[in-house]
């Protein structure tokens, strides 16, 4: 029996595992419908490990040796396809026909039959990813077995008998025994990595359509704000057409009327009419102030800056507001604007404060927006539907709000609008 020095056994088995490494770099970049490029790379990398491999040989006698070429072959043919495997056969004949020996025709053949015998059990196994270490174990055996076979016929018709059947039987055993072990588990090796870029190559395309699906909500959430500070203004503008103007005629009418009926008349009749006008001038203000809920006018017309100075006007403390000339989009200004005037009814309604701060700043690709007050602190942004509303509108545009409000410490509202790009 030949002997297997264990330093040539190493070797092989170490360019053996290279296999495995470009097997993952090509099913990393190679999809299946991979370009002739990608293959050919493939297959030279392949005919250099196999050169690699016959340079580390297990010499039986002079010109007659053998390595784990057949067990490279057989695996290129099963796992890497026609392409590949071709042309790392031809690398490998042509460097064995440089070497001396009257085995080559033998090496040369089992090289080939090789490579055949794993393309053709690549083509009747299409899904590799399957295959079992037993299964393999069974390829590799059977593989050996029929280039056993070939190399004991053609050694006797092409060396000495004597020599050829030394070889034979040194050969038979570690052909049947380990080559077929090698086979498998290198075939498993490299059916895990396939399996592992199938799942990766599956979780990028899962990646991607939830990207995309995420895109879709996003957007959908835009148009549903939009259109909603759409129906505001139209809401407004009809109010301050209509209703509001109505009011102010009305108002108006009352007082012309008092002033002509003078001081003469009935008591009665100048006290309801002094009521009427004033229950008219009262729902014209109120009516006015549900129009600025909705969504103001002077938002619209003069922008970011006025609207938050109207709303500091208003407001029940003293407010300073930071805040530049830039014009941003309709949906931007109208999500500063309200969370600015739900932050200011908060201080009015809860924090006791004597003054607040509004300060607005635009940079390059996003707004932010801080709100700081000086009163008891300790809000809860879960305890109330105005804030957990703004955080909503702020999500549509992929925006973001955190409150920081600790007992006795006043209360800072900071939101950030990202992407923001001025638009005057």
């Amino acid at each position: 029996m030949i002997d297997l020095p264990l330093p040539v056994l190493v070797q092989n088995a170490a360019l053996l595992l290279a296999v495995a490494v470009v097997f993952d770099v090509a099913s990393s970049r190679v999809s299946i419908d991979r370009s002739r490029i990608e293959q050919a790379i493939s297959g030279l990398l392949l005919g250099v490990i196999g050169i690699s491999i016959m340079l580390s040989p297990w010499q039986f006698a002079p010109g007659i040796f053998f390595d784990t070429r057949t067990v490279l072959l057989a695996v290129a043919g099963l796992f890497f396809g026609a392409i590949p495997t071709v042309i790392a056969l031809a690398m490998m004949i042509v460097f064995r026909l440089t070497q001396p020996g009257a085995a080559a025709v033998t090496g040369i053949a089992g090289m080939v039959l090789a490579a055949a015998l794993g393309l053709a059990w690549r083509y009747r196994r299409r899904v590799l990813e399957d295959l079992s270490f037993r299964q393999l174990l069974i390829f590799g055996l059977g593989a050996h077995v029929i280039i056993l076979g070939q190399t004991t016929l053609l050694l006797l018709l092409t060396v000495p008998r004597a020599a050829a059947s030394a070889a034979v039987a040194g050969l038979w055993l570690p052909l049947l025994t380990v080559y077929p072990v090698a086979t498998a588990l290198l075939g498993v090796l490299l059916v895990v990595r396939l399996r592992a870029r199938r799942l990766t190559d599956a979780n990028a395309r899962l990646r991607v359509e939830v990207e995309t699906q995420l895109k879709e909500v996003r957007a959908s959430r835009a148009r549903i704000v939009e259109a909603g500070d759409l129906e505001r203004r139209r809401v407004e503008r009809d109010l301050h057409d209509g209703a509001q103007q109505r009011l102010v005629s009305l108002s108006i009418e009352l007082r012309v009327t008092r002033s002509k009926l003078g001081e003469a008349g009935d008591p009665a009749v100048r006290r309801s009419l002094d009521r009427a006008a004033d229950e008219a001038q009262a729902a014209l203000v109120e009516l006015r102030d549900l129009a600025l809920g909705i969504h103001p006018l002077i938002l619209t017309e003069a922008g970011l800056g006025p609207a938050l100075e109207s709303l500091a006007d208003r407001a029940s403390v003293d407010v300073s507001v930071d805040v530049g000339a830039e014009r941003y989009s309709p949906a931007v200004e109208g999500a500063a604007y309200f969370v600015v005037s739900e932050a200011l009814a908060n201080v009015a309604k809860y924090a006791k404060a004597t003054k607040a701060m509004v300060r607005v700043r635009g940079l390059d690709d996003h707004m932010t927006i801080e709100v700081n007050d000086d009163g008891i602190g300790g809000a809860d942004p879960r305890s109330g539907s105005g804030l957990r509303g703004l955080a909503d509108r702020l999500a549509a545009l992929d925006g973001t709000m955190s409150i920081v409000s600790p007992i006795g410490g006043g209360t800072r509202i900071s939101a950030r609008i990202p992407t923001i790009q001025p638009v005057g």
